[in-house]
């Protein structure tokens, strides 16, 4: 099953759907290469890849919010520090035990990029809409 964009998770702002774009796009690698029974390093590799991304991606949503006076930054900030914190626990427990956690990271991510996009991100873009912000 491919882990895929779709348009119903476009906002509008360039720069954050070309990086949401780039998180499926990472999630599917993943799940393909880990359906594939690729290498553990290679998959590792990924995984770090995975939370470099996300960390470049929660900055530039958060520089932003802040720039625009966002009311729910503090809400989405720590939506941010909590999916970090489950990133890097989900890559330490990989480098521990690799089979058991390969499979989960795509499942996961995929459900929680399709998750926030559409009930957090979306939130933000009502929130620059309504003020002519974008």
């Amino acid at each position: 099953m491919e882990v895929a964009w779709n348009t119903r998770y476009d906002t509008g702002i360039k720069l954050i759907d070309e990086q949401h774009q780039e998180l499926f796009q990472i999630v599917d690698r993943l799940r393909r290469m880990v359906q594939q029974g690729a290498d553990r390093i290679a998959v590792e590799a990924l995984l770090q890849d995975l939370v470099a991304c996300s960390e470049r991606h929660f900055a530039t949503e958060e520089t932003y919010m802040q720039r625009f006076a966002y009311p729910d930054l503090a809400q989405h900030l720590s939506e941010h520090a909590s999916m970090l914190t489950s990133l890097h626990e989900l890559l330490a427990k990989f480098q521990e035990s690799h089979q058991a956690m390969a499979l989960m990271v795509p499942t996961f991510m995929e459900g929680w990029l399709k998750h926030h996009i559409s009930d957090g991100d979306f939130g933000f873009v009502t929130y620059l809409k309504a003020r002519n912000l974008a």
